[in-house]
C-alpha cells in the first residue's frame, strides 16, 4: 500500500507543478497590475495637488478701452435720462479718473439703480455706488473708481423761463438704425428732428451717436405686433401678445442696450400689441424703470397705450399727423402744412415720418416755411404729459 501511495503521489507531482506555476504567474500578474494602478492613482493625486493655473482677470480679456467707452455712453445717457442737457456737463480726465461735473441735482434713486443695472451689462466688474449726501456717484472698474459723476445744484434755483407761447411742433422720424449716411443728413438738416432708432438694425448704436452728437433726441423704435400677424411682419425681435410678461421685460431690456441714448420710445407697428392692455402695462413699466418715457404712435385708434402710461404716471404724448403715408415730395409737404395748422390750433402737434429720400427732401423744402410761421420745432420730450 505505501509504495502505490508513493506511485500515485509521483503520478499527480508534474499537476502540483504546474499548478504552483500558475499561482506564481497569477500573483505576478496581479502585482503588477497592483503597482500599474497605484502608479496611476499617484499621478492623479499629486496632479491634484498641483497649484491651479491663475485664473486670467477679466479686465486682461475684456478691452478695457473699450470697457470704458461703454461705461461712458451708459453715463451720457444715464444724464440724458435724468433732464441734464449737454451744456450742463463738464468732463475732464485727472490721474485715469474721468470726472463729470454736472450743474443739475442728484437724480433720482431709480434713475442711479438703471445706471448700476446698465453698467453690469457691460461689465461683470463694473459697480456703480452713488452717494447722495456728497452729490457724487462713482463708477468702479474692478477695486478702481474710473468715472466720477459730481453733481453740483446751483445755490439759488432760479425760476424757469416762462414757456414759449408760439406754437411747437416735434417730427419723429422712425424705423432709423440702417444706413448711418441718412443718420447724417438728418442731423445736419436745421430742423432739430427726435431720431426714433430701431434695436434691431445693424447700425442702431452708430446712428444713435450721430443723433446724439448733433444735440438730436434719441428714442427706441419698440418694434410690436400689428393686426396681421404674422402676415405682417415687426421683426424677429418684436414684442408679442404671446409672450409672458418676464419674456417682454427681457426683450426691452436688449433694445435699452442696443440703442444708447434714449430717452424715451414710441412704437414701430403694434396695432395689435398697443391694444392689450396687460402687454402694454408691462412695457410701460418697464419704461418707467429706466427713466424714459413713452410716445404713442397711434398706429391703432383702439390703443391704449396713453393711458397705460398716464395711469403708471411715465411722461407720454400722442401722434398727431402721420406725414409721409404716401411717398411723394408734395404730397409730404402739404402734410407738414397740417402738421403746422394743428399746432397752430393747439399750441403743438407730433408728426412722424420716415428715412425715405422723399421725405428728406420734404422737409428741407419746407424747413423755411416752418421758421417763417413762426413755429419752434422742438425735441418731442418738450411735448410730452406729466
Amino acid at each position: 500500500m505505501p509504495a502505490n501511495k508513493n506511485s500515485r503521489r509521483r503520478k499527480r507531482s508534474p499537476k502540483k507543478s504546474s499548478g504552483k506555476q500558475l499561482k506564481v504567474l497569477l500573483v505576478s500578474l496581479g502585482l503588477v497590475l497592483f503597482l500599474l494602478l497605484s502608479l496611476i492613482l499617484l499621478s492623479y493625486v499629486r496632479d491634484g495637488l498641483k497649484p491651479a493655473p491663475p485664473s486670467i482677470p477679466v479686465t486682461d480679456v475684456e478691452d478695457r478701452a473699450l470697457v470704458l467707452e461703454d461705461l461712458k455712453v451708459e453715463i451720457d445717457s444715464f444724464l440724458l435720462r435724468s433732464g441734464v442737457s449737454l451744456s450742463q456737463v463738464a468732463y475732464q480726465e485727472t490721474n485715469g479718473v474721468r470726472r463729470f461735473d454736472i450743474r443739475a441735482s442728484y437724480p433720482s434713486e431709480q434713475i442711479v439703480k438703471t445706471l448700476q443695472n446698465r453698467s453690469r451689462r457691460v461689465s461683470s466688474r463694473a459697480f456703480v455706488e452713488g452717494q447722495r449726501g456728497q452729490n457724487t456717484i462713482l463708477v468702479y472698474l474692478g477695486d478702481r473708481v474710473v468715472y466720477l459723476v459730481f453733481f453740483n445744484p446751483p445755490a439759488v434755483v432760479k425760476p424757469p423761463p416762462p414757456p414759449k407761447t408760439g406754437p411747437r411742433i416735434a417730427i419723429l422720424v422712425d424705423d432709423l438704425g440702417r444706413s448711418v449716411a441718412t443718420a447724417r443728413a438728418l442731423a445736419e438738416m436745421d430742423l432739430p428732428v427726435t431720431f426714433a432708432i430701431l434695436p434691431g438694425t445693424p447700425n442702431a448704436a452708430r446712428v444713435a451717436k450721430v443723433a446724439h452728437d448733433a444735440a438730436r433726441e434719441v428714442l427706441i423704435h419698440i418694434p410690436m405686433e400689428p393686426q396681421g400677424y404674422p402676415g405682417v411682419n415687426p421683426g424677429s425681435d418684436a414684442l408679442l401678445l404671446k409672450h409672458s410678461p418676464e419674456e417682454i421685460r427681457r426683450r426691452f431690456q436688449g433694445f435699452l442696450t442696443r440703442v444708447p441714448y434714449a430717452v424715451g420710445g414710441n412704437n414701430h407697428m403694434g396695432s395689435g400689441f398697443t391694444e392689450n392692455a396687460r402687454g402694454m402695462s408691462v412695457v410701460i413699466e418697464a419704461m418707467r424703470e429706466a427713466g424714459l418715457f413713452f410716445v404713442d404712435s397711434r398706429t391703432s385708434p383702439n390703443s391704449v397705450a396713453f393711458e397705460q402710461a398716464r395711469k403708471a404716471r411715465v411722461p407720454t404724448a400722442r401722434r398727431d399727423v402721420f406725414l409721409d403715408n404716401v411717398q411723394n415730395v408734395d404730397l409730404i409737404a402739404r402734410q407738414i402744412k397740417k402738421l403746422v395748422r394743428v399746432a397752430e390750433t393747439t399750441g403743438q402737434a407730433i408728426g412722424i415720418c420716415h428715412p425715405h429720400p422723399e421725405t428728406l427732401e420734404a422737409l428741407r423744402r419746407e424747413a423755411a416755411y416752418i421758421k417763417n410761421r413762426n413755429i419752434e420745432v422742438v425735441p418731442v420730450s418738450q411735448l410730452l404729459v406729466h
